[in-house]
This record gives C-alpha cells, structure tokens and sequence, in this order.
C-alpha cells in the first residue's frame, strides 16, 4: 500500500492493535475477522465502547454472505468489509468507502 501513498502498520493481534491504535492514531484500522486471541468483534467492540472516532474496515474469508461474518461486522459499525482473497483494488475502495475524502477523525492525532 506504500505506492498508493499510505503507511501502513501491521500487528497479529487485537492486543497489538489496541496498543498501536492508541500510540499512532491511524486514520483507519483494518481488522481481520479471525485472530490469534482476541477476535475482531472484540476489537471492534472495544473500540466502539471507547466512542473511538477511527474508521474500520473488516475482512474475512470464513463467511462472505452478508448474512454471515461480514454483515456482522457491518452490523457492528464496519464502514466498510471485504473478502479473502482481495486484490490491491478491493483494500483502496474499501478505504475510500471508509473515509472517502473526509480529513482525519483525530484532532490532536492522539486517542487513547
């Protein structure tokens, strides 16, 4: 994603993603579904609880019905979800769905 013009942070864990959230403000978290230890709806709960202002997108390959992990997700305050496997193109329109050219929801760039 750097030659799109983003930087990008990965973490394995909701944990992880937690730390990193408060730390760096990112303008957008991306969450797989299914992760070591703590499960993205955590996260997303977690994050919800905290009235945090971030973006997020879910991604999953277990269920891509909407009836399913992803409808969930969006159900849970997803701005946006995509499938496994995902191509480039899918993770761009999926942060445009998510932001589009809004400026970054941090307004002192610190949350925690």
């Amino acid at each position: 994603m750097q030659k799109a013009g983003y930087l990008v942070a990965f973490v394995s864990t909701a944990r992880e993603a937690v730390a990193e959230i408060g730390a760096a403000a990112p303008d957008i978290v991306f969450t797989d579904i299914f992760m070591p230890g703590t499960d993205g709806f955590e996260l997303m709960n977690w994050l919800r609880r905290r009235n945090c202002p971030i973006p997020l997108v879910a991604m999953s390959g277990a269920n891509r019905t909407l009836t399913g992990q992803l409808g969930l997700a969006s159900n849970l305050g997803a701005k946006a979800t995509i499938s496994k496997p995902f191509r480039e193109q899918d993770v761009l329109e999926a942060i445009e769905a998510a932001v589009g050219d809004q400026k970054s929801p941090w307004p002192s760039r610190r949350w925690g």
